[in-house]
């Protein structure tokens, strides 16, 4: 049983549903016969309707209540007459006193592109779909409904690249709002840095098409937009942003490319290796002995029904008979060491690749020979975005989670030490414990284009002179009842929280993104985690209280609060 039905199935034999509807009957009916009256050319879908379970889905239904994740009534606004629809929604929300989460079709950690049952849900995956590019101008215009998958795979098609995740599922709007953290960020920042402008449907019904600050040429409250809606938040709390437009980077000024994976069974004494060496490589980053055009993210998984493996790692594990012919739904991955490593070539036809960096990963006290290795020199980092780096399926593991995320300035002496015992705490002997899942990631950011980027001060993102991101995760299976995994999993998270952040083995503070939340859910408790500074944040709650006085657009509590 996959994430999607067996969430459904859980929701199915829940009888919240149910509750709800005859506590707010009244309440609804009155809801629908003014929906009926929107003249709305999309489709809604009020609590209680048919298929109203399968829409309100998305990642974080399997890991949160259900109260959290239950719009009142989900509008999915039509292609060709989104901005109307939008509007029309907004005037319904404002006559009926709701408050608007926004979606654009991928996954939000903590549930917070849904809302709870007393407010409404506006879903644009599929409503702003066009995708221009101007090769003589080099600009390309996106509507915010691509999945990173699709959207790669055009780029590819037109020879340019943009630094993206590598998630295919989550969409474009959402993950411009909060960075565009992945691959080549090292090389290129991240991918609100190359942001030419966007349109927005401001909480007035107002449409604007704001661009990209220039002292004496923009207006304070053109910059001010740029600056709230590029790392303001979540994603949705200051308006309705409906296209993009980028400059893209072109595959033919970097010809000398390179992209490499390779991939490790899990052991303990490897998981310390290529930590301790991503440590070490963080510093010859940071110094700038590791040209800033040299990438690096590694992935730890558990045993579990594991799906964040590319086509080509999964085709090297059938050879070697690590996995079964078939990879499908139900078939137990063993645990993996996985480096996804890039080389941008910056420096253009000029300067050659030394692929020291990445084959330092080869070596006998590091991780050893892979099982599976791809080496794909002078290889367009655009087909290596659309090809090496994409992770195809809808989630990584087809279990709840608890999830964690944070960041470090500087990455302290013997912190793989500190990560291997952790890690190991749910990884045991075999890759998992307790019916305890991992998934870890690790990417270096050091000495790179982040920090140079974040000098211009026009975008809001915070944490920009990171020198190493962390996630850790444990997915655990609901199965294993009579093991109490979830209190195992929260209770392990706990810990984490100590060790790395307390007792500072990670971090000398809480320092997390916007684009992998967890933990608490009222925004103003936190904020010291989000905001790199006092005077950010009481600067966007006073472009808040001047875009969204009223909170039209904070549907929860994890919002900025105006001014």
């Amino acid at each position: 049983m996959n994430q999607e039905d067996s969430a459904i199935s859980r929701m199915n034999n829940s009888d919240f549903i149910e509750k709800y509807v005859e506590e707010h009957r009244q309440e609804l009916e009155e809801l629908r016969t003014k929906a009926n009256a929107l003249d709305f050319s999309g489709q809604w879908f009020i609590i209680g309707d048919d298929g109203y379970v399968q829409k309100r889905l998305q990642y974080a239904t399997t890991s949160f209540a259900e109260a959290d994740v239950s719009p009142r009534i989900i509008l999915y606004p039509a292609v060709g007459s989104g901005e109307a629809d939008i509007r029309k929604a907004i005037g319904l929300c404002r006559e009926l006193k709701m408050a608007i989460s926004l979606r654009t079709g991928g996954h939000q950690y903590c549930g917070f592109s849904s809302t709870r049952p007393v407010n409404m849900q506006i879903d644009l995956s599929q409503t702003f779909p066009e995708y221009d590019y101007d090769p003589d101008k080099n600009v390309l215009r996106c509507g915010v409904s691509h999945a990173l998958g699709d959207w790669a795979q055009k780029n590819n098609e037109n020879d340019i690249y943009l630094p993206m995740g590598v998630c295919a599922h989550v969409h474009l709007g959402g993950h411009v709002h909060t960075g565009g953290w992945g691959m080549v960020a090292r090389s290129h920042g991240i991918l609100a840095d190359h942001v030419l402008a966007f349109d927005i449907i401001f909480a007035s019904g107002n449409k604007e098409r704001i661009v990209r600050p220039e002292a004496g040429k923009t207006t304070q409250h053109n910059d001010d937009v740029y600056y709230a809606v590029l790392g303001g938040g979540k994603g949705g709390d200051f308006g309705i942003v409906t296209h993009w437009e980028f400059r893209p980077l072109r595959d033919d000024d970097y010809p000398n490319s390179a992209c490499y994976t390779f991939a490790w069974l899990w052991t303990k004494k490897r998981m310390q290796g290529v930590v301790r060496r991503m440590e070490e490589l963080s510093k010859l980053c940071a110094d700038g002995t590791v040209p800033s055009d040299y990438e690096f993210m590694l992935t730890i998984t558990g045993t579990g029904r594991m799906n964040i493996l590319p086509e080509r790692v999964k085709e090297g594990l059938r050879e070697f008979g690590h996995i079964g012919e078939e990879l499908a739904e139900g078939v137990i991955v063993p645990p993996l060491i996985q480096m996804w490593m890039c080389f941008t070539n910056k420096g253009g036809k000029d300067e050659e690749f030394n692929d020291q960096w990445f084959e330092s990963f080869t070596a006998d006290d590091v991780c050893g020979d892979p099982v599976f290795h791809s080496r794909e020199k002078k290889t367009a980092v655009s087909h290596g975005l659309a090809e090496h780096f994409i992770m195809r399926q809808d989630r990584e593991m087809e279990y709840p989670f608890v999830k964690r995320s944070r960041v470090t300035m500087e990455v302290p002496d013997g912190f793989w030490r500190t990560y291997a015992k952790r890690m190991s705490k749910i990884m045991g002997w075999c890759g998992t414990v307790n019916g305890q899942h991992l998934v870890s990631q690790q990417q270096i950011y050091a000495g790179g284009a982040v920090s140079e980027n974040g000098k211009a001060g026009i975008t809001s993102y915070s944490w920009r002179d990171q020198a190493l991101a962390m996630s850790h995760d444990s997915f655990y299976s609901v199965a294993w009842f009579w093991l109490k995994a979830h209190k195992w999993a929260e209770q392990w998270q706990r810990t984490n929280d100590k060790v790395f952040i307390e007792n500072k083995a990670f971090a000398d503070a809480d320092m997390r993104m916007f684009a992998y939340t967890f933990g608490d859910r009222v925004l103003e408790e936190v904020w010291q985690c989000f905001y790199d500074s006092r005077e950010k944040y009481e600067r966007l709650r006073k472009i808040k209280g001047e875009l969204d006085p009223h909170g039209l657009f904070s549907a929860d509590q994890f919002s900025v609060k105006p001014t």
